[in-house]
């Protein structure tokens, strides 16, 4: 659940100013645009992440007023955080004054990442952007309408934070620079752009002027096409789309490198020689296991926005770990409810899989020092293989739990609900063996005829103190289902019987998304009150995080699937009505 909060806030992060930047084109238009930006962007670049088209009117429309109010909560939660008093014994970070510099600050963001403040600052609906690097060194830079409005908000940007950067000139070219004898961040308008980057203060006159694009990369990623390849193959949009390749960030450090890399490796006193011939094709072959991350918006329309991120890895490992997922009734498929968790795997799949990464190691073992960590895994991985599975486990195939509804939860006062409305279905090549085995467990249920027919049985459960005194058990010749609450006698045969996504997912979630930021927004209050810090602004500013978000999304769902590609993350954001 954890990963994916953070995959939808990272994915709203970059929607804001695709929203604020909303154009007229549609959204069943996928080709990638011969973007100008693309040609600043060296085709050997280690990571890049795009945004070519700006988001459909109708997207823009349905949630840019949204995305203002999550953009001022976030700087809400920020300032509260600002304001908060040090712990005893500490310093504060910055004096009253500081804090109201950057107060002020804060607030010239958020105006900037508004449908009103883009315009204002010279970026419209034909802008574009992308993040990437120039060897390792990070590189934004986003086309401008006017540059001349750019100048003047971020001369007020200054002027609110107190303090004006530094100017000074590379070849010709005006930038503004901030930071210490280490490192600087740079700020330029150049060419109609706004190029944002970090940089070693020592770094030299050429390289500084191709990290900042005065001076063109040989290739460009608009010559190598790659990211229209990607495209392609995913079926990314120009809404926002990219990769990581871990090949070349791994070269790096261990192939000879000239430019902007020998010199910031040269900074950091990194030495290339000190690893042995060995180490490095073995860690070249480790950083082919995964060789590239990709990432991208795969639709985005007024009813909802889907976007998938891949881990790709190696055809024989890809193929190797599509074959742990097993069907389970129901899971990857659309859910209803507060709820909806659950995952898949065939053991006797997983552990074939991981006996053949075995003898794979035990036939080319790793020579390499550092990696002998590793290999020892050998000796204790066969050992474990060597445990055998009891029947219940080597029959599990998965489960699904749907959480209807749960009444009277009050975590902020730590009350537990009174009423619990859900269904857990668990799938298994012998449901007949796993009810007997649960008769064992529950006498009730050895006092039951409870048949594969997928019919519902009344089972009353033990006095537990828990908010259910009865549930209800069907099960099919695969699987059991076991559900309590309002509805617990209906719809059971209905979830024995739907049909299993393709390819079975290893994980899947979905959620009823404004009831989730509420419960975690009672949950960050409840947290912060037992840590008996005076967070009042912080525990009200972050309640308001959560109502925007809340009123952006009716539901998000999550997956992870094993393909022949790789591991597969796609994500669904249904838009509130």
């Amino acid at each position: 659940m954890y990963i994916a909060n953070l995959s939808t806030r990272s994915r709203l992060v970059l929607l804001l100013p695709l929203l604020a930047m909303a154009c007229s084109r549609g959204p069943g238009e996928v080709a990638i645009p011969e973007a100008a930006i693309l040609e600043y962007i060296p085709a050997d670049t280690p990571y890049v992440l795009a945004a070519l088209q700006s988001a459909p009117d109708e997207v823009a429309a349905k949630l840019g007023a949204g995305s203002v109010r999550v953009a001022k909560a976030y700087a809400g939660v920020v300032k509260a955080a600002l304001d908060q008093p040090p712990a005893e014994g500490q310093e504060p970070l910055l004096g009253p004054e500081g804090r109201e510099r950057v107060r002020a600050v804060i607030d010239e963001l958020v105006a900037l990442v508004t449908p009103e403040g883009m315009p204002a600052a010279g970026i419209d609906r034909s802008s574009t952007a992308a993040i990437y690097g120039v060897g390792l060194l990070p590189v934004l830079r986003v086309t401008l309408s006017d540059p001349a409005k750019f100048e003047a908000v971020f001369e007020r940007i200054e002027e609110r934070a107190g303090k004006a950067m530094t100017v000074a000139s590379v070849d010709g070219h005006a930038y503004r620079y901030a930071g210490d004898g280490d490192a600087r961040v740079i700020v330029a308008v150049l060419d109609g752009q706004l190029v944002v980057t970090l940089v070693p203060a020592s770094l030299d006159e050429e390289l500084l002027k191709l990290v900042l694009g005065i001076t063109r990369p040989q290739q460009a990623l608009s010559d190598s096409g790659e990211l229209a390849e990607l495209a392609q193959t995913y079926d990314f949009t120009p809404y926002g789309l990219g990769l990581i390749d871990v090949r070349r960030l791994a070269a790096t450090f261990l192939d000879e490198q000239s430019g902007v890399n020998a010199a910031l490796l040269s900074m950091m006193e990194h030495d290339r020689s000190a690893l042995s011939d060995v180490c490095r094709e073995e860690m070249r072959t480790i950083a082919g296991v995964v060789p590239r991350i990709v990432t991208g918006y795969t639709e985005m329309s007024e009813d909802r926005i889907r976007a998938n991120s891949v881990f790709e890895l190696r055809r024989d490992l890809a193929r190797g770990l599509g074959k742990v997922t097993a069907p389970v009734p129901g899971l990857g498929q659309l859910q209803e409810g507060l709820l909806a968790f659950g995952m898949s795997f065939d053991l006797k799949a997983l552990r074939e899989f991981y006996a053949a990464r075995l003898d794979a190691m035990e036939a080319d073992p790793f020579e390499c020092e550092l990696l002998e960590d590793l290999q020892a895994q050998v000796t204790s991985g066969r050992e474990a293989l060597q445990r055998p599975l009891p029947p219940f486990a080597s029959q599990f195939q998965g489960f699904l739990a749907v959480i209807n509804d749960l009444k009277g939860l009050d975590i902020a006062r730590k009350q537990p609900p009174t009423e619990v409305d859900m269904r857990l279905l668990i799938s298994t090549s012998n449901a007949q063996g796993l009810m007997a085995m649960g008769a064992m467990f529950l006498p009730q249920i050895a006092s039951l005829d409870i048949k594969p027919d997928s019919k519902p049985v009344r089972v009353e459960l033990p006095p537990t103190g828990a908010p259910v005194d009865a549930a209800w058990i069907a099960m099919s010749d695969d699987a059991i289902v076991l559900s309590v609450g309002e509805t617990a006698d209906s719809g059971l045969a209905d979830m024995l019987a739907a049909k299993p996504a393709e390819p079975p997912p290893f994980l899947s979630m979905s959620m009823d998304a404004a009831r989730y930021y509420g419960f975690l927004g009672e949950a960050m209050l409840a947290a912060e009150a037992d840590a008996g810090e005076p967070s009042t602004e912080v525990a009200a500013a972050t309640s308001e995080l959560m109502m925007a978000l809340h009123e952006m999304f009716d539901r998000i769902s999550f997956d992870v699937q094993f393909t022949e590609r790789g591991v597969e993350l796609p994500q669904t954001m249904v838009l509130a009505p």
